[in-house]
């Protein structure tokens, strides 16, 4: 009996020690900045870091140069809020890191919200110019969801410069609609989201799909425009929240009271087969022929994500007070 007792006790205190984090105190680091550079909310955690700490810290919250300090366990912290998973590995990884430091905590306004976002191309990688501004893009998305208390997932993150293949493209009226991936890619794609669904059950979770068709250098203006699937309630519903928010800052006086069914059938495959409800953003240049269908916004990479995060928070925040 005490054998066994004394292996538990050892079991316990190895996995203790295994999810032990420590990080060394560099120059200039006090508990703020070491616990944000962590990704850890240093209001929150403070007193957790004093505690896990208190035989190590001089005058009773200094930190000593070069010395291993304890992280506290933070379900909540930003590497474990936003990550990135690579095509083909399933392998989940921080999409922030080294600018953590930087990044603060907002709101909890979508603290119980899951968003996967996608990056969409039409039909070729395009410029090495496209692809970092593609990335910037839905990273800059993830960050403002994440600040807001959103987990974020970041489908095939551009930063190892593998990006979404997009085959084929289908003439729909006069509006023309990017496919994602193909098949093959898309039952991966199912696959990653369908099993983080089921993980999350019972949470806000949306897909977006940002695709941005041509390079942003010297265009004046952006031309959206809104798909959604058409019987998906949730998905209609969150595809109109997106708009509003972007007819709220048209560049043009006219509001436009629209949004279009995804047709190409690689789309509808994801559509159809993943749980969560999808959106794609379709986004062109101002050089491309105008389309009536198209709100046309500023240019600015800064609006635009400005406007995809409050287009989620407008829609986590209706449905919450119509659930109360």
């Amino acid at each position: 009996m005490k054998t066994l007792i004394f292996i538990l006790v050892f079991f316990c205190s190895f996995l203790t020690t295994a999810q032990t984090i420590t990080v060394k105190a560099e120059n200039g680091d006090g508990i703020f900045s070491i616990l944000r550079k962590q990704g850890l909310d240093p209001v929150k955690y403070y007193a957790d870091f004093v505690r896990l700490n208190l035989n190590n810290l001089k005058n009773g919250s200094e930190l000593y140069l070069d010395r291993e300090y304890v992280i506290p366990d933070a379900p909540d912290s930003f590497k474990k809020m936003a990550l990135s998973i690579s095509e083909g590995t399933n392998k989940e990884s921080p999409i922030f890191d080294e600018e953590l430091g930087s990044i603060s905590p907002k709101s909890e306004r979508l603290k119980n919200a899951v968003i996967y976002l996608l990056s969409g191309q039409n039909g070729v990688k395009g410029s090495r110019e496209l692809q970092l501004v593609r990335n910037q893009i839905v990273r800059s998305v993830a960050q403002k969801l994440m600040v807001h208390g959103a987990k974020v997932y970041l489908i095939n993150d551009l930063k190892d410069e593998s990006i979404l293949s997009s085959p084929s493209v289908i003439k729909n009226g006069d509006t023309t609609e990017n496919a994602i991936a193909d098949q093959n890619q898309m039952q991966h794609y199912v696959e990653i989201i369908n099993k983080r669904y089921l993980k999350n059950m019972g949470k806000y979770q949306r897909i977006v799909v940002i695709n941005l068709n041509n390079t942003v250098k010297d265009s004046k203006h952006f031309e959206v425009s809104i798909f959604h699937h058409g019987k998906s309630t949730e998905g209609e519903r969150f595809a109109k929240s997106l708009q509003h928010i972007f007819n709220k800052n048209s560049i043009e006086n006219e509001q436009k009271n629209f949004t279009e069914v995804f047709a190409n059938s690689s789309n509808l495959y994801l559509v159809t087969n993943v749980l969560p409800p999808v959106t794609m953003i379709d986004i062109w240049d101002s050089r491309n022929p105008s389309i009536e269908e198209r709100i046309s916004i500023s240019s600015q990479e800064n609006v635009l994500t400005n406007i995809i995060t409050n287009g989620v928070l407008t829609d986590y925040a209706n449905l919450s007070i119509e659930n109360n």
